[in-house]
């Protein structure tokens, strides 16, 4: 679970902006929206970011999602840049980000400075035993040299392992991402980069996730039912999920005889080749009939995509993220969704933007979830504050506060004459 994150430098954001998920003492759904890690630290299972248009809520999501990727994906050459986006004016100046979280009850503090070429520093300190203790640090030396990299005496790490790590770490790469390049016993390193892997999700990750979902679906009983009795409440009268083998469509059958680049044996394979296609079966009181996925609705597909998220969150902790999680989606849905994931998952995390202004009115909606994103006046950079930094009597409404504008974060639309 992430408990702090901080950014600066990078897109539209130029000072540092810090996104924090510690839980006020409010009382409100502290059972479904909170988790406590460990005795006296409650952290927030899910974090609403609002905000007009261009103001730089999607990139805090993008932030959050390159600094994850950083950690646990290498570059794999020397020469190729990193993904450094900074502040218009600020090109000169290095991109920061720090992070605290936690892997199961586990305290992980981590901070990175890097610019287009080269990561120019990062320390990860942990908490195996209650007490800090450094995992490991680094700094940059010089363009085609090693990096200083020390690693922690509590990792237990021994002296082979050790120098295929910095061996083997480039200059524009983080030393956690090597794990993914090289074979060693690295226990710690790699409990902290697989739980990356498997557990922090990409922004709105759904490129070929509904046949992904299918496929899962019917090796799975207990998904499936899941899955179905999901489809069923949402009234969609999904009764069966199937995938079926499909022959490629003739435009693609053209292109493949037609291009004169692939080999006579390349181009029977490809030809032989068939396409996976789910099936949805629909029961009315009419009777009952099948339709592929590319005749459902884009609500439907989306819906059960994140049905897909929703099980793995009831059965393991994952951090997803999303931009605009209702689009497609009925708004009874998207809450039903929300309040599913606040009563049936533990240590699980959503971090979504919206501009659902609807979603303040619900009763289940604690002050500290919601965080909002404006446009300095001064620079035009993003300036990121919390619902609760205004104080606001329990009593006042925060639907009709944001509403009325009392909290910012909107258009300045002025009158339409």
């Amino acid at each position: 679970m992430i408990q702090e994150f901080r950014v600066q430098n990078f897109m539209s954001i130029k000072d540092e902006q810090v996104l924090s998920f510690e839980a006020s003492k409010d009382d409100i759904s502290r059972e479904f929206l909170t988790y406590q890690v460990k005795p006296n630290v409650s952290l927030l299972k899910m974090i609403v970011l609002y905000g007009a248009n261009a103001s730089g809520k999607s990139n805090i999501l993008c932030a959050i999602q390159n600094f994850w990727e950083m950690l646990c994906k290498p570059l794999w050459k020397k020469e190729s840049t990193i993904f450094y986006e900074p502040f218009a004016l600020n090109v000169d100046e290095p991109t920061k980000y720090s992070c605290i979280f936690y892997i199961d009850s586990i305290k992980y503090e981590y901070s990175i400075s890097y610019n287009k070429n080269f990561v120019l520093q990062e320390k990860m300190e942990y908490a195996p035993n209650g007490v800090m203790s450094l995992f490991y640090k680094r700094n940059f030396v010089g363009e085609d040299q090693i990096p200083k990299i020390e690693f922690g005496g509590s990792l237990g790490l021994a002296a082979k392992s050790k120098s295929a790590m910095i061996a083997n770490t480039l200059n524009n790469h983080t030393v956690l991402s090597t794990y993914a390049k090289i074979s060693v016993e690295a226990l710690p390193v790699k409990t902290v980069h697989e739980w990356i892997v498997n557990n922090v999700h990409e922004l709105d990750e759904d490129k070929g996730e509904v046949i992904e979902t299918a496929e899962d679906i019917i090796k799975d009983v207990e998904k499936k039912e899941f899955f179905l009795k999901a489809l069923g409440k949402a009234d969609f009268n999904i009764s069966d999920i199937k995938l079926e083998k499909k022959e490629l469509p003739q435009k693609v059958i053209d292109s493949i005889l037609n291009d004169k680049t692939i080999s006579e044996k390349d181009r029977e394979k490809l030809l032989e080749q068939k396409r996976d296609e789910v099936i949805f079966v629909h029961h009315t009181k009419a009777g009952d009939f099948s339709l592929s996925q590319r005749l459902q609705s884009l609500g439907t597909l989306k819906y059960f995509t994140l049905l897909g998220r929703l099980y793995n969150m009831t059965k393991d902790n994952h951090i997803y993220i999303y931009d605009e999680l209702e689009r497609s989606i009925h708004y009874d849905l998207f809450i039903y969704y929300l309040s599913f994931f606040m009563m049936h998952t533990q240590a699980s995390q959503i971090i979504l933007a919206t501009h659902d202004q609807m979603l303040l009115n619900e009763e289940f909606v604690r002050r500290d979830i919601v965080w909002f994103t404006a446009k300095s006046k001064e620079t035009g950079a993003t300036e990121l504050y919390s619902a609760r930094d205004f104080g606001l009597h329990k009593n006042v409404s925060l639907y009709n506060a944001y509403k009325i504008g009392k909290l910012g974060a909107k258009p300045e639309l002025g009158s339409i004459f």
